[in-house]
């Protein structure tokens, strides 16, 4: 079925055709001279960016003169395009999905880069005589050896560019062993420096970690009050404007084990829009470990023709192959994607609707997901010993710290909400969002042209926003209590681990895949690295958590640096005390019940939130690089059901 909107799409983004080739040629790194005149003025801006870099540091910063080459090279390294030690972009290499996922081009890689710049800082402690430098700065010897080494540095890049590189995996290891002899003698020399200077190298990598800490804590801080920054950005939804039903809307909801999905089905069934225009496709398992699942699911098909139930056979099951199978019998202009236990708002396609019909350009429509269990189990169930909640003893201590504690519920619905109201919307107007795996609508012909879900990956949400983003497909995001898709917290702490587990894994796996380097604009590329790369962030500040608390004690620095080591600390607690203005507009939003004592729990809370992410961070890590790629499911039990200002006591 043809979308009735379809010839008012924006057509998706067209590679550049200096990024485009055959898949079946070999890679190359000669697509362009070298020796242009275009090449040569980027190779003189890089060693006049070196070169003053050196003299800056080896000068009035007064560093030692081998390290002070050794900065700007590290740079030219992380960031040669800045430097000028790019070379010519490589020819764009066939992802795995197909050539028509290709990746911007790659450059030399970072290895011979590496060992190229060790040339360079060879031809430096050669030609530089450390002593001869004038009294206001660094002596001629100085800038002359900063200029041979970066001349040097930029010359084997050429050489190693004009001549190209094999792809042959023995050329590759013989290459990495050439690499690693030219290296070799830098990082011993740099080791011994380092252990020689021990004090100065750990004021200077935690005044590094601490204003990187600071760069992280503002951006959270600023992003997530973009939706209350203008009052415009608050009151962006119209419940009055209202479109005539035309779409035809195809829902998918995967179930794998969901005990609570005739309460969902149910509840979208009761909806406002026309139930000529919504196709419900249920993906439940064809084995005996859903069955209850799958006999809920076929039992409210029977009764209603317009939901189809479709049970894959096979033991490999996950969200993103439900929704890749899903697709195949979606008919609708627009697919969304619905979880088992959510339940949807009565108007909520309605709106969608009318999103697609007053905005055409527009080919994805983000909802707003909301958790809403703000406490843990209700005393009477702890009482009746529920789920083994009476037991005496250490088990009683841990299950109630895991299972009944409310002070990570709390915090976790008010990061949904800041996340929905806020962050995404922030994201959606920079052009780079990673979508949400629930209440997302999506153009059908747009779904296609992006090719589906990918079903290796653990958040195919995020890699679907991704791609989606790099193709300049447009995506809004509304957000509205009267439209907003209801949920709840995880079971436990430990499930919440669990989950965050993979979703930090699966933004590792689109970080790696690639796809956001063809984004556009460098900003869009840096935002995009920073977010996807944040469980690697959050990983390591929860290893160097033990290491801050050694350092706080016994680390002598000079007032200047003390304070940029706490500056991080000054943002985050601005954070959280932001934060009480947001949980107390969620709660009257919905009406919820919280007192004085939640917002002290919300603050005392955030330090051990945080460290519960980092465990999550460090687990996911872990898992990455053992392999273990497995799905792990999230369970649910119904606890968001009745909670809130709109009652769901009559729905059955």
């Amino acid at each position: 079925m043809r979308s009735e909107t379809e010839s008012d799409l924006p057509p998706t983004r067209e590679l550049p055709a200096s990024a485009r080739r055959e898949p079946s040629r070999p890679p190359r790194l000669d697509g362009a001279d070298p020796l242009s005149p275009t090449r040569l003025a980027a190779a003189g801006w890089g060693v006049g960016l070196h070169v003053t870099l050196t003299a800056l540091g080896a000068g009035p910063l007064g560093i030692d003169q081998p390290l002070a080459y050794l900065i700007p090279a590290a740079l030219a390294v992380l960031g040669p395009r800045t430097s000028g030690r790019a070379g010519p972009r490589d020819a764009i290499r066939p992802a795995p999905a197909g050539p028509e996922r290709a990746h911007r081009g790659n450059r030399l890689p970072r290895w011979v880069q590496l060992a190229c710049e060790a040339a360079g800082w060879y031809v430096f402690a050669a030609v530089g005589e450390p002593g001869l430098s004038g009294v206001g700065g660094p002596g001629l010897s100085t800038w002359l050896a900063a200029a041979l080494g970066a001349v040097t540095a930029i010359a084997a890049i050429t050489v190693l560019t004009r001549r190209g590189l094999s792809a042959r995996p023995a050329a590759r290891r013989r290459r990495r062993v050439a690499c690693g002899l030219v290296v070799a003698p830098l990082a011993v020399a740099l080791a011994v420096t380092a252990a020689r200077h021990h004090h100065t190298v750990l004021l200077a990598a935690w005044t590094g970690v601490s204003l990187l800490m600071l760069v992280v804590a503002v951006v959270t801080l600023t992003r997530g009050q973009y939706g209350w920054q203008l009052p415009e950005r608050v009151h962006h939804v119209d419940l009055t404007d209202i479109a005539p039903p035309r779409h035809r809307v195809s829902l998918i909801v995967p179930a794998r084990e969901e005990p609570v999905l005739g309460r969902t089905l149910t509840q979208i069934l009761a909806g406002d829009y026309p139930e000529s225009l919504v196709e419900i496709v249920v993906m439940v398992s064809h084995d005996e470990v859903d069955r209850a699942t799958r006999e809920i699911a076929e039992q409210i098909a029977r009764r209603h023709p317009n939901v189809r139930v479709v049970a894959p056979e096979g033991s490999r099951r996950s969200k993103p192959l439900s929704l890749e199978d899903a697709r195949q019998h979606c008919t609708g202009d627009l697919v969304g994607i619905v979880d088992a236990e959510s339940l949807i708002a009565p108007g909520l396609l309605t709106y969608v609707n009318t999103l697609a019909s007053r905005q055409p350009d527009v080919g994805i429509f983000q909802g707003g997901v909301q958790l809403m269990n703000v406490r843990g189990p209700d005393r009477a169930d702890q009482a009746t010993g529920r789920d083994g909640a009476g037991a005496a003893g250490p088990r009683a201590v841990l299950r109630r710290l895991d299972t009944d504690a409310s002070w990570w519920r709390a915090r976790n619905c008010l990061e949904y909400y800041i996340w929905f109201m806020s962050r995404l919307r922030f994201q959606a107007r920079a052009r780079f969002i990673p979508l949400g795996g629930n209440t997302v609508f999506i153009r059908r012909d747009v779904l296609d042209r992006l090719g589906g879900w990918d079903v290796a990956c653990l958040t195919e949400d995020c890699d679907l926003g991704v791609r989606a983003s790099v193709a300049g497909v447009r995506t809004i995001v509304f957000y509205h209590p009267e439209l907003t898709t209801r949920e709840e917290t995880p079971e436990s702490l430990t499930k919440l681990v669990v989950q965050r587990t993979r979703w930090m894994m699966g933004f590792l796996q689109v970080l790696f895949k690639g796809d956001w380097r063809l984004l556009p604009g460098a900003r869009q590329r840096l935002m995009a690295a920073e977010m996807l790369a944040m469980p690697l962030f959050q990983a390591v500040a929860g290893v160097l958590l033990p290491v801050s608390l050694v350092l706080t004690l016994f680390l002598t620095a000079p007032t200047g640096l003390v304070i940029v080591f706490w500056l991080p600390m000054g943002a985050t607690v601005m954070a959280v005390f932001t934060e009480q203005a947001a949980f107390r507009e969620f709660a009257d939003a919905y009406d919820l019940d919280v007192g004085r004592w939640d917002s002290v729990r919300l603050v005392l809370s955030a330090p051990l939130y945080q460290l519960a992410l980092s465990v999550a961070a460090v687990r996911a890590a872990g898992r990455l690089l053992r392999g273990r790629l497995e799905w792990e499911k999230t369970s649910h039990s119904g606890a968001h059901h009745g909670v809130g200002r709109v009652s769901l006591e009559g729905v059955s």
